[in-house]
């Protein structure tokens, strides 16, 4: 009979194996202390499909498991009938232990219990594992007993330890740099009211229950948050915003309620939440119900941290993320995140005072110029800053490492013991590999040949740093410092010194034009023929200043949705504001700005005003400088060219006999050093042919020429220019720019248009 705490299937497969177990002690009778053949699961498997058709029919891996549950019961009773049979066995004169006849009467006791564990309330059904792992209402429950009988007491369930929500210590205040604004706003925000609630609450004023840290990436957010919690000194919880998602339906809310309530009994608390955008993301945007419920648990939570109810005690909620606009407008409205703290890339001020603090405690070179290095970092972010940091410091140890090798490479003495297949005949300091030279030559280094004091860091450290480390704006592909310099330009003079006297010097010396009443930077206007340098002068203008340069076709920020070309414009210049000194390029800017004569359409008009109030001021503009350039002039809007938008109008005309000259001079400088014969390109400059040539048809006609001689050097003669080859190329070449549509930029520029 089977015990009757079996019931289901197990009832079934609990017969089947005991009637194979008969037939195999049945068959092995003749056998001298046979015993039953302990089964396999597939072997009982493939038995119950061979002979019962009931069982068969079931799917294999319930049928699997109950197989498994049948046969680690038999192995149990096996085990107890194995020790009756040695207790019935034993010499009767031989005594026997009072305990072992105490455990044997309990055991006989306990194995009439066949109490179903639903039905059991002793203590010993609350604690028998349950080693089915079903429900006894839908399976057998088999009761774990240890060898007397006595059920097996549940293991402990392990308890997570508390987590220790003391202030961190290894970072402070003081080791921030440029990031006094924000430390204020906290300030007066935060420390105050935890500092006296008692002031709060009679004068019933409404603390600040969240703060929100947005800025790009690096900026610094977290490392504020934790030196902020160092220094005010009371319970702090920081979490990661994934970490409080859960897979099950609820987890997540249950999280976020378990969070607010440990942080309600340790207040005053400080919690703070990274990358928040991750869960608290725009409902109306959320895929699943799920993120809906998770932002509405939220909100409750934060409704529920008044000082009254927390019995006058403060719970404030910092919060930090990269992408402010994705963040639930609910949670930014007063009552919940009461301020926001914008911390931006930081500019040449803020740059230094992080440099001060970077390098206070280390050995800096005589002439170390702080403020040189911030000027040559625009765009870097705090955490940009200190990979300049770190990259310096290996050079500087890497040039100590150098003279090491080099002092030592006379002196050293190689191990005897040392592996190295030495060439014979051969000096082995000559054989040793270069880097295994280098490190003989460190361990053979006397302890004082390297010291601190000789541990100096330099600016031609840093400045080489500089060029190797990429800020985190330039790695989004929208700022550059452009490689083309005026070098690249020839004639166009007077244009030069008009963007220098624009930009260049602004940038350079903002002092000296700030002690004139020269605050806001002026915007530039180039216009002419096409193919007269008007990119390359924008780009040779940011590269002399040392400052960031976003390239802006016009028709790429056209969008067909409402609104989106708005946005575009407002996200350019808010790049450009975040990476100053910064200057903004918009190519073909009668394609973006056209004029708003009613003959338009009103997305194209909404495009304008958006430009214009970006360009007005209603926006800083601090550092940013706007360059356009056109070859439509009488296209563009009058508004955006009044002063303080695009006030500076620069007329790039076509270039005459002298312009021809050192425009192709300065090209064939750069791209054919070796080329001497200089007076045959003044006379192919000067030729006739060539009047009304653009910078543009200039290079065309070196390309030309180039061609020309490949060509000629395929069949016969010298692979270089030669005079044939210019004369070849004045042949083919034609002005791009008709004389009717230079004369109309003439007549433009004597109406005004400069």
């Amino acid at each position: 009979m089977p015990p009757r705490t079996l019931i289901g299937i197990d009832r079934d497969v609990y017969q089947i194996i005991r009637k194979l177990e008969d037939e195999h002690e049945r068959n092995n009778s003749d056998r001298n202390g046979s015993k039953p053949l302990k089964f396999t699961i597939s072997g009982v498997y493939d038995s119950i499909k061979r002979s019962n058709s009931s069982l068969g029919r079931m799917k294999k891996r319930p049928l699997e498991d109950s197989i498994e549950r049948v046969l680690r019961l038999r192995k149990e009773e096996r085990k107890e009938e194995d020790e009756e049979e040695a207790l019935d066995e034993a010499p009767i004169d031989s005594p026997k232990p009072k305990e072992r006849d105490y455990f044997v009467m309990n055991k006989h006791i306990t194995k009439s219990w066949n109490i179903p564990k639903a039905q059991q309330g002793t203590p010993e059904a609350t604690t028998s594992d349950n080693v089915s792992g079903v429900d006894t209402t839908g399976a057998a429950t088999i009761i774990e007993r240890l060898s007397n009988g006595e059920a097996k007491l549940k293991r402990r369930k392990y308890e997570k330890p508390k987590e220790d929500r003391t202030p961190p210590s290894d970072v402070s205040l003081l080791d921030l740099g440029g990031m006094d604004d924000a430390i204020r706003v906290l300030a007066e925000s935060v420390t105050f009211p935890m500092r006296f609630p008692e002031v709060c609450l009679e004068n019933d004023l409404e603390a600040t229950r969240g703060v929100l840290l947005h800025g790009p990436p690096g900026c610094g957010k977290t490392m504020l948050a934790n030196a902020y919690a160092a220094s005010l000194g009371v319970a702090y919880i920081p979490v990661s915003a994934p970490s409080l998602i859960a897979g099950m339906s609820g987890e997540s809310e249950k999280k976020i309620r378990e969070l607010y309530d440990e942080a309600k009994s340790l207040a005053p608390c400080l919690i703070f939440i990274d990358e928040i955008d991750a869960i608290m993301g725009k409902r109306e945007n959320a895929q699943r119900e799920m993120e809906k419920r998770i932002v509405a648990q939220m909100l409750t939570c934060m409704d529920d941290l008044a000082p009254q109810k927390l019995g006058g005690k403060f719970v404030v909620t910092l919060a930090a993320t990269n992408r402010p606009d994705s963040i639930d407008p609910a949670l930014r409205r007063a009552g919940r995140f009461n301020r926001e703290i914008s911390l931006g890339i930081p500019n040449e001020a803020s740059r230094e005072a992080i440099l001060r603090k970077m390098l206070c405690n280390s050995k800096l070179s005589p002439d170390f110029d702080y403020k040189l290095i911030a000027k040559r970092t625009p765009g870097f972010v705090g955490a940009d800053l200190k990979d300049v940091v770190s990259v310096a410091k290996n050079e500087m140890v890497r040039a100590t490492m150098s003279q090491l090798a080099h002092a030592g490479s006379e002196e050293m003495d190689l191990d005897p013991e040392l592996d190295i297949n030495l060439e014979p005949d051969v000096n082995p300091q000559q054989n040793i590999p270069p880097g295994l030279r280098l490190h003989l030559s460190i361990m053979s280094a006397p302890a004082e040949a390297v010291s601190t004091d000789k541990l100096l860091l330099t600016m031609e450290h840093m400045l080489g740093a500089i060029e190797k480390v990429q800020p985190s704006s330039k790695r989004e592909g929208f700022t550059t410092i452009p490689d083309t310099t005026w070098a690249h330009i020839g004639a166009l003079y007077d244009v030069r010194k008009q963007l220098m006297l624009s930009i260049v010097k602004p940038i350079q010396n903002p002092e000296r034009f700030i002690s004139k009443g020269l605050e806001a930077p002026s915007g530039v206007l180039l216009w002419g023929p096409p193919g007269c340098g008007k990119t390359l002068l924008a780009k040779a203008v940011a590269n002399e200043s040392k400052a960031n340069f976003i390239s802006v076709k016009g028709p790429e920020l056209l969008n067909k949705y409402v609104g989106e070309s708005e946005r575009s414009v407002r996200q350019v210049f808010s790049r450009a504001r975040s990476s100053a000194p910064c200057i903004l390029f918009f190519d073909e800017l009668d394609a973006l700005v056209p004029r708003r004569d009613g003959n338009g359409s009103d997305a194209s008009a909404r495009v304008v005003n958006q430009l214009l109030t970006e360009m007005d001021g209603m926006n800083s503009r601090a550092g940013v400088y706007v360059v356009g350039a056109t070859n439509r002039p009488d296209m563009i809007d009058p508004a955006i060219l009044r002063p303080g938008r695009l006030g500076t109008n620069i007329f790039v005309d076509l270039p005459d006999a002298d312009g021809r000259v050192d425009i192709l001079k300065t090209r064939m400088r750069r791209l054919l050093p070796s080329y001497t014969d200089y007076d045959i390109l003044e006379v192919v400059a000067r030729d006739p042919r060539c009047d009304g040539f653009s910078g543009a048809d200039i290079d065309n006609l070196h390309v030309a020429a180039g061609q020309a001689a490949v060509e000629r050097a395929d069949i016969r003669g010298p692979d270089v220019l030669t005079p044939e080859d210019w004369e070849t190329a004045l042949g083919k070449i034609k002005p791009s720019v008709s004389v009717s549509h230079s004369t109309k930029f003439r007549e433009l520029k004597e109406l005004g248009w400069e």
